[in-house]
């Protein structure tokens, strides 16, 4: 069971999990549209906003899994 909890095994895994996120969260990342001002000071808040709203939604996605998996099989996998 413990063989399952491997530190390479959890660390594959979670390279792949978090690569999966980063095209996720690339691909849906906030923008502005062509028929929308840019310069607009209201519209470039709200942008700011959304990529700050985004980044810590997907960066939390991408490391918390493999954070809560690696201490679930710490613990599992217990030597003592």
């Amino acid at each position: 069971m413990c063989k399952l909890f491997s530190f390479p095994v959890w660390l594959v895994l979670s390279l792949i999990w978090t690569g999966i996120v980063a095209y996720l969260g690339y691909t849906s990342a906030p923008y502005v549209p062509m028929d929308m001002s840019a310069s607009d000071s209201a519209t470039v808040e709200a942008l700011r906003a959304a990529t700050t709203r985004h980044a810590i939604l997907y960066g939390l996605l991408a490391a918390g899994p493999p954070a809560i998996a690696l201490l679930f099989g710490r613990l599992l996998c217990r030597k003592g």
